[in-house]
């Protein structure tokens, strides 16, 4: 089989030939790269996809190819510029921008009729990763621009920049579509996580009124994306986890958004995922009720909290499949990695009884301090043990 083929398989509980494998080396990559730490096996690697072919893994592929789904403003005097200084001498890829040769910071300005809003971005050389320095929206006087900024903001869907993902990728995986973000992920992004918590707990009525107008404009995109032939599998980048998105925030800012986008998705026999980060549990029977076919993915104990052989019947959803297990603690094994990276390997995969629906993949992500021989580790574990037929 073809990786997009076995990811495929995997997706529609199908048997595939091999338990897909399918590390997201993105932000190792790119931090290697750009510090010139890149082991000499792969120094000539360009992109994570020719990592991901050297390694023989399945690419299920969602950061820079997620900039075919582009963030527009049709009103307001919108700006968007990058400064800063940065010793990388490349453009520098993350999960939220592309920051220009020696350029680490990223300042946004929209003008409204209510007063100007700002955002500020910044790339910090020791984690090759940026953080949002600047929310948007700082105080619940400016909830009139914070409006006026959701019924202003729209995406635009690049079909050609898409197609031309896709096209790179090739049969070695699939290209997944970005369709933004839930209602509440999107005031994480606009006013900080403790700043959205506190508007909402004392300003429900104008927070619910604000999650309408982001639902009604991620559910239009996404009727405008998924017929689109090459769309296969959707993903809503939202870092889903319990801790910024406990349950009772979840049933009355994601629930809504998520189900109706799953109807949409699958009334076209197309998958639907989310990005999770950190803790699952208390989530997954409320992620299955919303029709959510998998979540990016599932971190175990320590880190997380989702025993990944208990995830499908926690979730309650028969297409529910399992992506995940490549953990940080395991990625990072320095004392005798290959035989605990095995070990660990083998007995996840016996646990996982019938293999159907199940993804061998990042726990989020891959950390830049992850040695390359323990990837090697994995790739041949998962091909040892995880061969169906």
């Amino acid at each position: 089989m073809t990786g997009r083929e076995r990811l495929l398989a995997a997706f529609r509980g199908e048997l595939p030939d091999f338990v897909p494998f399918a590390p997201n080396l993105y932000y190792w990559f790119y931090n290697r790269l750009a510090r010139g730490t890149l082991p000499e096996e792969i120094a000539s690697a360009e992109h994570p996809f020719d990592v991901l072919r050297h390694l023989g893994a399945e690419i299920l592929a969602r950061w820079d190819t997620q900039y075919a789904t582009e963030e527009i403003f049709t009103e307001g005097d919108y700006t968007d510029e990058f400064g800063g200084e940065s010793r990388f001498d490349r453009p520098m890829v993350t999960a939220f921008n592309i920051y220009p040769p020696h350029r680490s910071v990223r300042r946004r300005s929209l003008r409204t009729p209510h007063g100007t809003l700002t955002n500020t971005w910044v790339l910090t050389e020791e984690s090759g990763a940026d953080f949002e320095s600047e929310p948007w929206w700082k105080d619940w006087s400016e909830y009139e621009a914070v409006r006026f900024l959701l019924e202003t903001r729209d995406w635009r869907f690049d079909a050609a920049k898409f197609r031309r993902w896709v096209e790179r990728v090739g049969e070695d995986g699939i290209v997944m579509a970005s369709v933004t973000f839930s209602p509440l992920k999107a005031f994480h992004w606009l006013a900080g996580a403790a700043n959205a918590s506190l508007f909402i707990a004392d300003h429900l009525d104008e927070m619910k009124e604000l999650a309408r107008i982001h639902e009604r404009k991620a559910l239009a995109l996404i009727e405008r994306m998924v017929d689109v032939p090459e769309v296969e599998v959707l993903i809503s980048n939202d870092n889903l986890d319990s801790a910024f998105h406990p349950p009772y925030l979840y049933r009355e800012f994601c629930a809504s958004f998520y189900a109706k986008a799953a109807e949409i998705i699958h009334s076209r026999g197309k998958i639907f995922v989310v990005h999770a980060c950190g803790r699952n549990k208390a989530l997954l029977p409320l992620v299955g009720s919303s029709r959510i076919d998998c979540l990016e993915g599932l971190t175990p104990p320590p880190n997380g909290d989702v025993l990944l052989p208990e995830a499908r019947r926690l979730a309650g959803y028969e297409n529910f499949t399992v992506n995940g297990g490549m953990d940080a603690p395991h990625l990072e094994i320095a004392d005798r990695a290959e035989e605990r990276i095995h070990a660990y390997t083998r007995a996840l995969f016996e646990a996982m009884g019938d293999k159907r629906h199940f993804l061998f993949a990042s726990s989020c992500t891959t950390p830049a301090g992850t040695p390359w021989e323990n990837l090697c580790y994995f790739r041949d574990a998962a091909r040892e043990y995880g061969k169906l037929c």
